[in-house]
């Protein structure tokens, strides 16, 4: 009589909705789940959590009437319910987490040391971060081995969301060409967002006798190797940018390479080295206080980022094509609707013209993506980067 009851009871709840209605309910309620905006609500809504929790626990509870009902008819209640418990359990548990996340403040591990252009850009996300998650945001700098320090701390840490990784391209690249350590984003990481992008720029000392590009190239055709540049550290970014510079303008000069770019940024500054590449974040404001001079963005045509500096292209190297880029991370089996939650909130904050007057100001262009557009991102560039390695027959330092 109770299996009876019982099996009268779990029909009168999904009595209501016909087999083709409650397919069509769960997708749809899922669907406002993983984009983080139920139907009628928005980030700026006070009642957007609650909406969001009450479509989860409706398209959950759903879920399990619908697949008791059929489990019965085929399975008998008592074997029904043992193929049911724990894949619930393990549903409610990870989901139960996702709505509850964050519940104490999230570290964000930046790969280089402060004052260099990922340092900077990350400090600008974090409080973006912090203001959409409601929670505080602690930015971690880890430098060292070109940012593979940073990089396994990133991915020893449980994959709970309270560690996460903020990378810029530089440490992408170099985890590709470590032996010791490959980058493999389906594996050692969880991509979750694109956040910016911007083009590298090519600075020399304000006292530098270097106008233009077309000074430098002059100068070290009839004093061959004597100029001298600085890097974030053998096999980065800003490394692998002026070797292809150098190649393309057919001239050489003497790689020093440093534990990051704040240092190879300050050696500039003394008159140390005579050339860097960077990024408009790192250097912008020392342009606008006179002590740094930009003699060119590699990129095709003049940027909004800094108009009056011109593009490579235009100096006569349309090779030179190079941005940088800064991204998000966590360590590899993140829970899903964690990420997305991330990734969303973040996205649903940098949309503002506040934020992106802000980030402009400072030579960041916000593009924060899907946790889907990013992974084939770095697989993009993973591709990319070989090849540039390859024609510029790059032998890393030892």
């Amino acid at each position: 009589m109770k299996l009876a009851s019982g099996w009268a009871w779990f029909k009168k709840i999904t009595s209501k909705s016909t087999d083709a209605q409650l397919f069509f309910e769960i997708p749809q309620a899922s669907s406002h789940l993983h984009t983080g905006l139920p139907l009628n609500t928005s980030p700026q809504n006070p009642a957007f959590e609650l909406d969001r929790a009450q479509a989860f626990w409706n398209s959950l509870l759903t879920l399990v009437s619908l697949v008791l009902r059929w489990s019965f008819k085929l399975c008998g209640i008592r074997r029904a319910c043992a193929l049911l418990v724990l894949p619930l359990v393990w549903v409610v548990f990870n989901c139960a987490q996702a709505l509850d996340y964050p519940s104490k403040p999230i570290r964000w591990v930046v790969p280089t040391a402060p004052g260099a252009g990922t340092d900077f850009t990350a400090r600008k996300f974090a409080l973006i971060a912090s203001e959409a998650l409601h929670q505080s945001v602690i930015v971690d700098n880890r430098s060292g081995g070109s940012g593979m320090i940073g990089l396994d701390i990133i991915a020893a840490s449980p994959a709970d969301g309270y560690t996460l990784g903020f990378i810029s391209v530089s440490q992408f690249i170099d985890g590709i060409l470590t032996q010791k350590f490959a980058f493999d984003a389906s594996k050692d990481f969880t991509p979750i967002s694109l956040l910016a992008s911007t083009p590298l720029v090519i600075v020399v000392n304000s006292n530098s006798a270097f106008k233009n590009t077309h000074d430098l190239i002059a100068y070290a055709k009839s004093h061959p190797n004597e100029l001298s540049y600085s890097s974030g550290g053998s096999g980065g970014l800003t490394h692998l940018a002026m070797e292809v510079f150098l190649s393309q303008a057919g001239i050489k000069a003497t790689h020093i390479p440093y534990k990051g770019s704040g240092p190879a940024l300050v050696d500039l500054l003394a008159a140390r080295v005579q050339l860097t590449f960077s990024t408009p974040p790192a250097v912008i404001q020392h342009i606008k206080a006179d002590h740094l001079r930009a003699l060119g963005l590699a990129t095709k045509a003049r940027s909004s980022l800094m108009p009056d500096v011109p593009a490579l292209a235009e100096e006569g190297l349309p090779g030179v094509v190079i941005s940088t880029w800064y991204g998000l991370i966590g360590p590899a089996h993140m829970n899903s609707e964690i990420v997305q939650k991330i990734s969303q909130s973040i996205l649903q904050s940098s949309l503002s013209k506040t934020v992106q007057d802000a980030m402009l100001s400072s030579g960041i262009d916000a593009q924060v993506s899907s946790p889907e557009d990013f992974a084939k991102l770095l697989s993009f560039e993973k591709t990319q980067w070989l090849d540039v390695v390859r024609k510029i027959d790059f032998q890393r330092d030892r």
